[in-house]
Order: structure tokens, then C-alpha cells, then sequence
């Protein structure tokens, strides 16, 4: 009885639909000209290593972002700097544009990470408040399904609109896809007396201490997330080299499948979530997304390939909704910003270390060590994520 009624508490409401919406078109923008920003910054005369440069640190300034933008989304309106940090994300990208040299594009460049990681707090700080708490894990699920979608089809458009118009037309058109995010934020119905009453006595000058920045009672939930992220990282980095080295064809079907296959498993594993043993799930997937990097170190056939593309889906689907649901259920409502940053630290560390661990391991030892390592890696996640369970009386 308990879990039917769970159900009835109505997930697809207006705002949460348009919530939907405005992360698929901010996703969408970025991801049609992620792969594309070391090419633009060649073209502006820079070398690869600049261009390196130029394309990492948008995630560093991200990572900063974080704890500042759960922070002020815990303390402000959520909806006034959704709109502030999405309004400079879109003009962002109209510098790209107008950028002359490299210094220029640097700037943009940092201050299109540093709204980033600020709209995405509070776009994620925003659902989570809209969301029936008893059907948290689904609504994250699908909220996710956005940038599954834009993460697969936004790079193919952009590379299209690039050779057939040019950077300065692609960045023209991302900016105005941005705006129309900031015109459906406008429009998103959202009441903050409803949500801040509960917080306003706790307003006070401690509140701004170092010790608000991150919610620590889900760092580890964040940090374990982080090694889902951390494969992403290794498998987007290293496994086309890998495919040349071994001579497997078309491994970048590895990208399709992985990217249909966790469409469907967020769907799916949302509902898990609500229902299930956060220490069943995650163990699970930690497990499954283990399998995954082994078969790659192994992996001489794009069968093989296409199987590991399969149980990461299903290791990362699982694990990083059920986290990012935990990390929200750790903290009263007055600091879901903060452990909505929190999360995404988590993620932006993993994706961080992941290119910098592969690319030390695979120049010395090669490939296959490098996938075993990181394997090596989860199951000693898996083990602490057990004992931490098991301590917290799970």
C-alpha cells in the first residue's frame, strides 16, 4: 500500500517540465561546441597546448564555481541567478565569436565555466525543490535524459553547422538556443516565499563560513559518484586511441550505444532508486561499471567494445542517480543548493583526474593497464562505499 501510494504524488508538473526544457536547450548549447573549441582556438593561431589549455579550463572554473553557487542559491532566489548565470552563459559564447586572440577567448572561456557551473546548481537546487520527495530518484532520471540526449546529437550538429557556415554562424546560433533558455526561465512558475520561509532564520553571518561551502555530510556520496565520472573522462580521452591501436573499426559505436542504453536505464533505475537499497544500487553499479573497464583493457573485437559500452551504462545510470539522490535526501531544504554543488564536485573532480591518471598510466604501461587500474580503483570504491554503509547502520 505504501508504495502505491508513493506514486500518486504528481511528478510532471509545469514547472518541472520546463525545467526539463531549459537544461536540454543549456546542455544542448554547450555540447554543440565542446568538441569543437580546441579546433577555434587553433584557428585563432594558438598551439595545442593552448588549445589544451583553452578546453580545460572551463571545467576548472566550474569546479569553483560550485560551492559559491550552492551557497548563494541556499541564501537568493534560485530562479534570479538561474537567469543572471544563464544570461551571461549565452553572451558567453557571442564573445567566442568576436574573440581576436587567444588572451580574449581565455577570459570568455572562464566566465562561460564559472556561469555554467552556477545555472547548473541552481537548475539542479530548482527540481530538486519541485520534485515529491518520495519520487526524488525518478524525477532525477528524467531530468538527466536532456543531456543524455544533447550529449549525443549537440556535437554532430555543431561539427555539421561548422563546416557548413563557419565557427562565427555555430556560436551565433548556440547563443541564441542559450537564450531561449533564459526566455523559458522567465516563464517558469516559480513561488519563492514557498521555499524560503524555511530558511530565512538561519541567515546569518556564520552562514557564509568556509564550512557552508560544501555539505560534508555527502561529500563521500559526491566523491563516489566522482568515479563514475572518472571513467567517462578515460573512455572519451583514450578508447579512440585504443581502437587505432588495436585496430578495432568503428569504436566510436561505443558512444551511440553507451549514450541509448543509459536513456533507457536512468528511466528504468530512477524508480529503483526510490524504492531500493542505495547500498544494493550503488554496489551494483560500482560492480557492473567495474566489468566495464575490464573488458575494455581486453577488449580486441568492437563486440567486445559494444558489451562494455552496455554495463556502463547500467554501472553509471544506477549509481549516479541513486548518489545524487542521497546527497539531496542528506540535507534539510534549506541546503539542497549546497548539496545539489556538492554532487557536482564530485562529478567535475572525476572527470577532471580521470584524462591526467589515464594519460600518466597509459604513456608508461599502455592501454590495458590503464583500464585494469581504474577497475582496481572502483572495486576499492566498492569496499569503502560497503564499510560506509555498514557503519551508517545499513
Amino acid at each position: 500500500m505504501r508504495k502505491e501510494q508513493q506514486y500518486k504524488a504528481k511528478l510532471f508538473t509545469t514547472g518541472y517540465l520546463f525545467l526539463i526544457l531549459i537544461s536540454l536547450t543549456t546542455a544542448m548549447s554547450y555540447s554543440m561546441i565542446s568538441t569543437l573549441i580546441t579546433n577555434y582556438a587553433v584557428k585563432l593561431g594558438g598551439t595545442l597546448a593552448m588549445a589544451g589549455t583553452i578546453a580545460g579550463i572551463f571545467s576548472m572554473a566550474a569546479l569553483f564555481s560550485r560551492p559559491v553557487g550552492g551557497l548563494i542559491c541556499d541564501t537568493l532566489n534560485k530562479k534570479k541567478i538561474c537567469i543572471i548565470a544563464t544570461v551571461v552563459f549565452c553572451f558567453s559564447f557571442l564573445g567566442y565569436a568576436f574573440s581576436a586572440n587567444m588572451a580574449v577567448m581565455l577570459f570568455f572561456r572562464i566566465i562561460q565555466g564559472f556561469s555554467f557551473g552556477i545555472s547548473g546548481t541552481a537548475n539542479m537546487a530548482l527540481v530538486a525543490e519541485i520534485i515529491p520527495k518520495e519520487r526524488l530518484g525518478e524525477g532525477l532520471g528524467y531530468f538527466g535524459l536532456g543531456q543524455v540526449v544533447s550529449q549525443v546529437i549537440g556535437p554532430v550538429i555543431g561539427v555539421a553547422m561548422k563546416e557548413h557556415m563557419g565557427f562565427r554562424a555555430l556560436f551565433y546560433t548556440v547563443a541564441v538556443i542559450s537564450a531561449f533558455a533564459v526566455v523559458l526561465l522567465f516563464l517558469f512558475p516559480y513561488d519563492s516565499s514557498c521555499h524560503d520561509s524555511s530558511k530565512t532564520e538561519k541567515r546569518n553571518k556564520s552562514y557564509f563560513s568556509f564550512r557552508y561551502l560544501v555539505a560534508w555530510e555527502c561529500l563521500f556520496y559526491a566523491l563516489t559518484a566522482g568515479m563514475f565520472s572518472m571513467t567517462n573522462g578515460i573512455t572519451s580521452s583514450f578508447l579512440v586511441l585504443l581502437g587505432d591501436e588495436r585496430g578495432i573499426v568503428n569504436i566510436a559505436l561505443f558512444f551511440t550505444v553507451n549514450a541509448a542504453c543509459l536513456f533507457l536505464v536512468r528511466i528504468i533505475m530512477g524508480r529503483m532508486a526510490d524504492r531500493s537499497s542505495i547500498l544494493m544500487i550503488v554496489g551494483v553499479s560500482l560492480a557492473v561499471s567495474l566489468s566495464s573497464m575490464l573488458l575494455l583493457s581486453k577488449a580486441m573485437i568492437l563486440k567486445t567494445v559494444l558489451i562494455a559500452a552496455l554495463l556502463k551504462a547500467i554501472g553509471q545510470g544506477g549509481g549516479q542517480i541513486s548518489l545524487q539522490s542521497a546527497c539531496i535526501k542528506s540535507v534539510d531544504e534549506s541546503r539542497i543548493g549546497v548539496a545539489s554543488s556538492t554532487y557536482y564536485i564530485g562529478a567535475d573532480i572525476g572527470n577532471a583526474l580521470g584524462p591526467v591518471i589515464g594519460g600518466c598510466i597509459s604513456g608508461i604501461w599502455g592501454y590495458e593497464m590503464m583500464f585494469q587500474t581504474i577497475a582496481v580503483l572502483m572495486g576499492g570504491m566498492l569496499i569503502l562505499f560497503v564499510i560506509y554503509q555498514k557503519r551508517r547502520g545499513e
